[in-house]
């Protein structure tokens, strides 16, 4: 694209126009701006390199108006959506065009008229609504990214705010996990042992005492991530698998300190359920000639002994606590990994043993001190492991 000065004859006289000279799909075009008669030569260059600077740094947009909807689905969504997570990518999609989302309100505004008064209005429809602030938070976040992109892209004036600034937003109301107490975590795992659902006890071992393992790190665990040694024994979290646009995804953990080693105590109840999950793992692999469990350790016990979703892997959990666990609460899957960090607390784990094997990362330096605090680490799991064998379960 550039700007040039041009002289003009007319009936009236002679008078200068700014011709914007750039190519949009192939094919060449002008637009022209006439300049009163008067303007001098120079005046005329004066504001021919306004324009040239407003058009590269400023107010001047350079693209035909577009809606919000448009430009979402011809611009934003397919060039800019690529490198987020498929999780991530799968969330943004809901919010702008799930039933009541952000194409419903805003889709057919015109960029330009997208507002904060606009915005505020679809704020205020989904907090009488009953929407959670943490969702509408996302959504006008969303709506943020999305125009943020807009100016840079020429649809919009750069010297412009960015209405969603000033939007008046509801308070995230601070929410606190909840954890089941070392009785209630024993009492559930006799039921699950009593129903024969090794699912569930590999559940309870690896979320509520050993590590708090989270639910997209359990549906990516594979055998060959786990040693079970008579001296040595731990398992290696090396990755997340969530399901998106159809298909299970595996992808890194949550945070860099999601990466981590955690030891098992050799002979003790995770020790034991890791065992014989394993071996019912390679028995159904020789006998069923569908069988696709591809390593994983969470599959499906009948064909066609698939990995377990982590979507799925809620449904069980949620499915056992139903069936077999009516009189104990029924928190939500991720608040077994909350029990896990309170029964450390509790029973008096290191600071660093909790980040480590919990793979918070609250600690920046963590991995630096791993190797040192090892033993420190199998020393508490020793004491988690040693306080859930002398329990007594809640009483049923």
């Amino acid at each position: 694209m550039s700007f040039y000065v041009e002289k003009v004859s007319r009936k009236s006289g002679t008078c200068y126009r700014i011709v914007r000279d750039y190519t949009r799909g192939g094919e060449r075009k002008r637009e022209y701006q006439v300049l009163p008669q008067g303007t001098t030569k120079a005046q005329a260059e004066k504001i021919r390199c306004q324009m040239e600077l407003e058009a590269e740094f400023g107010a001047y947009t350079t693209k035909e108006p577009v809606t919000l909807k448009n430009y979402a689905e011809e611009v934003y969504f397919p060039k800019y959506t690529n490198s987020l997570s498929p999780t991530t990518r799968q969330h943004y999609r809901q919010l702008f065009y799930t039933k009541d989302g952000i194409a419903k309100h805003l889709g057919n505004r015109y960029l330009s008229e997208i507002t904060t008064e606009a915005i505020q209005d679809m704020v205020n429809r989904y907090a009488s609504a009953g929407k959670s602030a943490k969702t509408i938070r996302n959504i006008v976040n969303l709506v943020s990214v999305i125009l943020k992109r807009a100016k840079i892209d020429n649809y919009l004036k750069r010297d412009i705010p960015n209405p969603c600034e000033y939007v008046m937003l509801p308070k995230a109301a601070s929410k606190e996990g909840n954890a089941y107490s070392m009785e209630e975590v024993k009492l559930m795992m006799e039921r699950a042992k009593s129903a024969g659902n090794i699912n569930i006890q590999l559940l309870l071992a690896l979320t509520c005492l050993a590590g708090g393992l989270r639910r997209s790190e359990l549906a990516a665990l594979r055998w060959e991530d786990v040693t079970l040694g008579e001296k040595e024994s731990f398992l290696c979290v090396r990755r997340a698998a969530v399901y998106a646009d159809g298909k299970m995804t595996e992808k890194e953990t949550k945070t860099k300190a999601g990466t981590r080693v955690i030891p098992i105590q050799p002979g003790g109840e995770v020790y034991r359920i890791l065992q014989t999950a394993r071996k019912m793992y390679v028995k159904e692999q020789s006998r069923e000639e569908d069988f696709q469990g591809q390593g994983h350790v969470f599959i499906l016990h009948h064909a066609p002994f698939a990995p377990v979703s982590d979507n799925r892997m809620y449904k069980i959990y949620k499915s056992f606590l139903e069936k077999e666990c009516p009189d104990l609460p029924h928190y939500r899957l991720h608040d077994l990994r909350h029990t896990y960090f309170t029964l450390c607390t509790e029973i008096g784990f290191s600071e660093l043993s909790i980040i480590a094997t919990g793979g918070h990362s609250t600690i920046q330096s963590t991995k630096r001190y791993q190797h040192a605090t090892m033993n420190r680490m199998k020393s508490d799991m020793a004491k988690l492991e040693e306080i859930f064998g002398n329990t007594i379960a809640a009483s049923q």
